[in-house]
């Protein structure tokens, strides 16, 4: 699914852990999602399309950026972003429903907001309309070194 394409990104979410807590016979708030990189990158616009896997459970999703940091396909890390280089594409990513557990150590937890203003009207769940989701991606360095750079995934570009 092209998730920046949406209006509202948070609903579609939403109705993911829905399903799977429909599907399992779970309570929808004990989930949370799982994210897992995969090798392949999506644009929307290319006339061939690679294959991408079938999942039994979950959505992949493309069409996103990532601000102040990139995706290192080698190391299957987030890395410092290339010199000149503002937003690097994240390749696409498999968002899997869990049951509630801990995040794994070694892990970014990136904000996805859906414009660069990182601002919006605060909501009747007290996050800003403009935050969708944390992404908790691999990372060989801390998080505190992420968060001094402002690095952020976006569903859209200001150009």
């Amino acid at each position: 699914f092209w998730l920046s394409g949406f209006f509202f990104p948070q609903g579609f979410l939403t109705g993911v852990l829905q399903t799977f807590a429909r599907k399992y016979n779970q309570p929808i708030d004990a989930l949370t999602f799982k994210f897992i990189v995969l090798d392949e990158y999506y644009d929307q616009t290319a006339e061939t399309k690679p294959e991408l896997p079938a999942v039994a459970d979950g959505v992949l999703v493309h069409g996103l950026f990532m601000d102040a940091f990139r995706w290192d396909d080698e190391a299957r890390t987030v890395t410092d972003s290339r010199p000149g280089e503002m937003q690097a594409h994240l390749p696409v990513m498999h968002m899997l429903p869990v049951v509630n557990t801990p995040v794994e150590s070694g892990r970014y937890t990136s904000p996805l907001y859906k414009t660069s203003v990182r601002a919006g009207v605060l909501s009747t769940t007290g996050h800003s309309t403009n935050f969708v989701v944390a992404v908790h991606l691999p990372s060989a360095l801390p998080e505190d070194y992420w968060i001094a750079k402002g690095a952020a995934l976006l569903c859209q570009l200001d150009s």
